[in-house]
């Protein structure tokens, strides 16, 4: 395989984020929210310095339940779970099931300050998907989903799923 530097001869300009620094989050497990079509897990991610919120937490429960009783969360039967990310005075929330067994379906919110809303994505192919701190929690939950297709998915290895959240930690 050749060296990527060969592969491009000036660097000048990629990814270099001026004036921005990449700083240490919390993600923190917070039980479960059971709808009448999925059981997910919670997890409260916030910059490591930042207070949690739980009012905000609560207030993003009432927000789903509302979303699914109304048919805009259209869930079938599905384990997933949510981030509730902190970012600022501003909430994002990933609402993310696994649909046809090996397959991650999100949902996108935020809470700019007057109350979750579908996130509006720019126009075009290239979505926003996750940043790096909520990819590590992805990748706790991938894993988790893998061991249980790989196993009976019987009882005991739903609720083995269930209860594996990642654990509270620095992130990112």
């Amino acid at each position: 395989m050749p060296a990527a530097a060969g592969i491009v001869d000036d660097l000048t300009g990629y990814a270099e984020y001026a004036g921005w620094s990449h700083t240490l989050h919390r993600s923190r497990p917070g039980g479960h929210l059971v709808l009448p079509g999925a059981y997910l897990k919670w997890y409260d991610i916030r910059g490591a310095e930042q207070e949690a919120t739980p009012a905000v937490s609560d207030r993003a429960r009432v927000f789903l339940r509302a979303e699914e009783a109304a048919g805009r969360l259209a869930f079938r039967k599905e384990f997933g779970y949510v981030l509730l990310h902190r970012c600022g005075e501003n909430h994002f929330m990933q609402v993310c099931v696994w649909r046809d067994r090996n397959e991650l379906v999100q949902a996108i919110y935020a809470d700019t300050g007057d109350g979750f809303r579908p996130y509006e994505q720019e126009p075009g192919l290239q979505l926003a998907a996750q940043d790096v701190v909520e990819l590590d929690v992805t990748g706790h939950e991938r894993r988790a989903w893998s061991h249980y297709l790989r196993s009976k998915r019987d009882t005991a290895a739903k609720r083995a799923y269930l209860d594996d959240f990642d654990t509270e930690r620095p992130v990112g």
